[in-house]
């Protein structure tokens, strides 16, 4: 999952959690959206969805 994030223009950092099954994502949204990240996962077979940092 970490690669198919790493490949696409834009993303500056990726922290993954496989036991939790999340991923943290330092991105530039000026190059990629989340549709982009998520479609990225999803085809690698890790469907994701976006979920903001808890406060």
């Amino acid at each position: 999952m970490r690669n198919s994030l790493e490949a696409l223009e834009g993303i500056n950092e990726t922290e993954v959690d496989l036991d939790e099954k999340t991923a943290v994502v330092y991105f530039d949204p000026s190059k990629v959206d989340v549709e982009k990240m998520v479609t990225a996962t999803t085809d690698v077979g890790f469907p994701s969805s976006l979920r903001t940092k808890k406060e």
